[in-house]
């Protein structure tokens, strides 16, 4: 199949609910796929349901798709270069549809277990993502990522792990032979301790690799100011706008929602980041502002009005996740 990758102005949510929900004890099955969510290594996340793979699409797809879309623009100028994309138990495709609001790649691959998962996404690639300028080939592997060899693994720029890693035990093993054939590695987990502490070893194993870490991390040397810490870890948190029928499925009243994640991006090709991660909430008083960042000294950093007033209203508006940068104030 190939496709251009284009804006489009059709209702992705109302498109899969009308046309996939055949009755509503699909809902019921979402919630407790929801709850196995919760704690994947003992609950069943497999999918083979194509009205529940929809549905997941929407409940859950259009809320991870938001937090690609943040990385992925806070990061243009790595993934600018990228024109092959191999998505590890890439779902319906969702990275795909992330990537399409920034550019056009060549080749996207999603190497993923479900074929209610890929069925969906190809509906959803016929029905978006325009055919009449074949610019990008959109392929799938269907079997489990994680017994694939390296030889069978197509040559690729980069390669996503997205809220795949909390779903299996012992998944982390093959990630090293999994990297084999790519130069940059984008790696999503929830913004739980134990998706942090999966991106902290999947950091380690790819630093065994060659690769060099991109974001989040803004220091060089694999040191991390919160891997040890007992009260905090490095996670983030992304506002999601919902739909009226996410709002529906998900039985919730407000028309957004909070998804937390931590995450890693990495590549063969050394980056030097400008300036330091802010890495936790940033504490405001009427007078100064203040927050750690990712780095080796000097992690707690203070803003005062009355010392900097310009500064001060610069970092001001600063979130977790924002690169603080020296010229900002004194680090």
């Amino acid at each position: 199949m190939k496709i251009h990758v284009e804006q489009t102005q059709y209702d992705l949510d109302d498109f899969i609910y009308s046309n996939y929900l055949v009755n509503y004890s699909k809902e019921n099955n979402l919630e407790e796929l929801f709850y196995a969510y919760q704690s994947p290594a003992r609950r069943n996340t497999y999918i083979n349901d194509h009205g529940l793979a929809a549905l997941y699409m929407i409940a859950r797809g259009r809320p991870i798709m938001g937090v690609m879309k943040k990385i992925i623009s806070q990061n243009l100028e790595t993934f600018h270069d990228v024109e092959s994309v191999v998505d590890f138990g890439g779902g319906p495709g969702t990275f795909l549809f992330a990537l399409s609001r920034f550019k056009t790649i060549n080749k996207y691959t999603n190497v993923e277990w479900s074929d209610s998962f890929i069925g969906i996404m190809n509906v959803l690639v016929e029905e978006f993502l325009s055919s009449s300028v074949p610019h990008t080939h959109v392929d799938s592997i269907s079997c489990n990522y994680l017994k694939l060899e390296s030889q069978d693994i197509p040559t690729n720029d980069l390669s996503v792990f997205s809220y795949t890693f909390c779903e299996c035990d012992n998944s982390l093993d093959s990630l090293s032979s999994l990297v084999e054939n790519t130069n940059i590695v984008l790696i999503i987990e929830p913004g739980t301790p134990f998706g942090f502490n999966n991106i902290i070893q999947s950091r380690d194993k790819l630093i065994e690799k060659g690769f060099s870490t991109i974001a989040p991390c803004t220091v060089s040397n694999g040191f991390c100011p919160l891997r040890d810490s007992e009260s905090d870890w490095c996670h983030f948190v992304e506002r999601i706008d919902r739909s009226r029928i996410q709002r529906h499925l998900k039985n919730g009243v407000l028309g957004y929602e909070y998804e937390k994640y931590s995450y890693l991006l990495m590549s063969k090709y050394p980056g030097h980041p400008d300036g330091k991660r802010v890495i936790s909430r940033p504490n405001y008083t009427k007078h100064s502002v203040s927050f750690d960042i990712c780095s080796e000294d000097s992690s707690h950093i203070v803003i005062t009005k009355r010392e900097n007033k310009n500064e001060f209203k610069i970092v001001k508006k600063s979130i977790r996740g924002d690169l603080y940068r020296k010229s900002q104030g004194q680090a």
